[in-house]
């Protein structure tokens, strides 16, 4: 059964919008470890928009380098190459995903604004729980969640119905899905990953985002980081996802699991965690401008 649906969803990924050549080209370019500084820029250098989406990106409070960045060959080398290409291709998600003009969708302004701030939080998390540098940890948060736009465009009258479930039942949206369509939008998520060719690590978040006990060893932190950030950006009002209930962070598996790669996480306050959060609000706006622009 799960066959025949993925058959047809795969159909429905074939009618998304074709992504941009060179979106192509930079997703070629994440999966080639040896790009090299002067071939990325070349690629980035002919979307001016991109170039300036992603200097105003590396000059924010979002990384908060030492210097001013004034081209991409220094925002590279201040960044890295993955990170700058998972940057660029984050600017050309939403444009890949959007609808197209009079089609009715679930609401993409609060679906970007929900996945920009997981892709934030999950770097902020990072930082403060000491789990080194990850890169593309935002590009990873930004895509966890696309199967819910395939979904809704599969099949728009049946997902408009889950929605009102979760609202009606406080039950999760996965709960839902899996209730009225028998599939739910992690599984179609890492169908949309493997389809667009990006790196396995961006199919395993948006496969294993709800169920981090099984995701494979390799990539077992960063989607228990992007587990914490999902659910921290419900909490901090950055979108909903059916249930209401409070989360106690200390029993979650995302938890337990980046503690045991962090011992002193025994002892963060959480709270205070939560709190600090606050902060990020505009890192997150910021962003999200980008995105949707």
């Amino acid at each position: 059964m799960i066959e025949n649906f993925r058959e047809k969803v795969e159909e429905t990924i074939n009618f998304l919008p074709p992504m941009p050549s060179i979106m192509m080209e930079l997703i070629d370019a994440l999966n080639n470890e040896d790009v090299d500084l002067r071939s990325l820029g070349k690629i980035i250098s002919r979307d001016p928009a991109m170039v300036m989406n992603v200097l105003k990106i590396a000059n924010s409070a979002f990384y908060g380098l030492p210097t001013k960045i004034t081209n991409i060959e220094q925002a590279v080398r201040m960044l890295g190459t993955n990170e700058i290409t998972s940057l660029c291709i984050s600017c050309s998600a939403s444009r890949s995903l959007k609808p197209p003009k009079g089609v009715e969708t679930l609401n993409m302004k609060e679906f970007w604004r929900h996945s920009v701030a997981t892709g934030v939080i999950g770097k902020i998390l990072c930082n403060k729980l000491s789990m080194g540098r990850l890169e593309s940890l935002y590009l990873a948060g930004l895509v966890h969640d696309v199967g819910k736009v395939v979904l809704d465009r599969f099949i728009h009258d049946a997902y408009r119905q889950i929605v009102e479930l979760t609202y009606k039942e406080n039950i999760s949206i996965l709960e839902a899905e899996t209730m009225v369509v028998g599939a739910s939008h992690d599984i179609v998520g890492g169908w949309l990953m493997e389809r667009w060719r990006l790196p396995p690590i961006f199919g395993e978040v948006a496969r294993y985002h709800h169920a981090v006990n099984e995701t494979p060893d390799k990539s077992v932190v960063v989607v228990a980081l992007i587990n914490m950030a999902d659910q921290l950006a419900r909490l901090k009002g950055y979108g909903f996802g059916g249930d209401r209930n409070g989360v106690d962070f200390s029993i979650t598996d995302a938890f337990k699991i980046l503690q045991k790669k962090n011992r002193d996480l025994a002892d963060l306050d959480v709270f205070k965690l939560v709190w600090d959060l606050d902060g990020a609000h505009e890192e997150i706006e910021e962003m999200e401008r980008i995105v949707n622009r």
